[in-house]
């Protein structure tokens, strides 16, 4: 009995390997898949295959590390067309200024992930602006220390910029000092 169980797992191995080491080497040389039969179509004439897409030429090796568009960045602006400075007012997408200062009042901290020193807090914020009523916001900090991390507890002051049109849009600014 212990014979045949050793065989019929030496024989699942063998079958195994042998699988392994076809399908590495690909399709035999002459070799073609046989066809699948298809059903047929309501009436009875085949019908062409559709034609195939066109293949787009092989983009070098850098292109494809570096993406579709960066390829077209890198060569510039075209013949003759003047580059300008950019507007440093001009909002892009959604990088509009944080164009207001103020400062918050922690109401609540709560620790999301720690990854080696680095400390991933939401803070919950009561922004106290100098020309406007008071606001409650929620927005996510990482403290690259918990020396940093240590610093904002419940209830203390922290400097805030924040955009006048959308009260969500709020950073902490851990670099400038606040009162607590």
């Amino acid at each position: 009995m212990a014979a045949a169980l050793a065989l019929a797992i030496m024989l699942v191995v063998v079958v195994a390997v042998l699988s392994l080491a076809v399908n590495s080497q690909g399709q035999f040389p002459g070799g073609q898949r046989a066809p699948t039969p298809r059903p047929a179509r309501a009436g009875g004439g085949k019908t062409p295959p559709a034609p195939k897409p066109p293949r787009r030429p092989p983009r070098e090796k850098n292109e494809r590390a570096r993406g579709p568009r960066a390829g077209a960045a890198a060569a510039g602006p075209p013949a003759g067309a003047q580059e300008r400075p950019p507007d440093p007012e001009q909002a892009f997408g959604d990088l509009r200024p944080l164009n207001r200062q103020a400062l918050a009042v922690v109401m609540s901290v709560i620790d999301e992930r720690t990854l080696g020193p680095v400390t991933r807090c939401r803070l919950t914020l009561k922004v106290q602006p100098d020309d406007g009523q008071a606001f409650e916001v929620t927005t996510r900090v990482a403290f690259p220390t918990p020396e940093d991390r240590a610093k904002v507890k419940v209830g203390a002051t922290v400097p805030v910029r924040y955009d006048s049109e959308d009260h969500r849009r709020v950073v902490v600014e851990m670099d400038k000092p606040a009162g607590d």
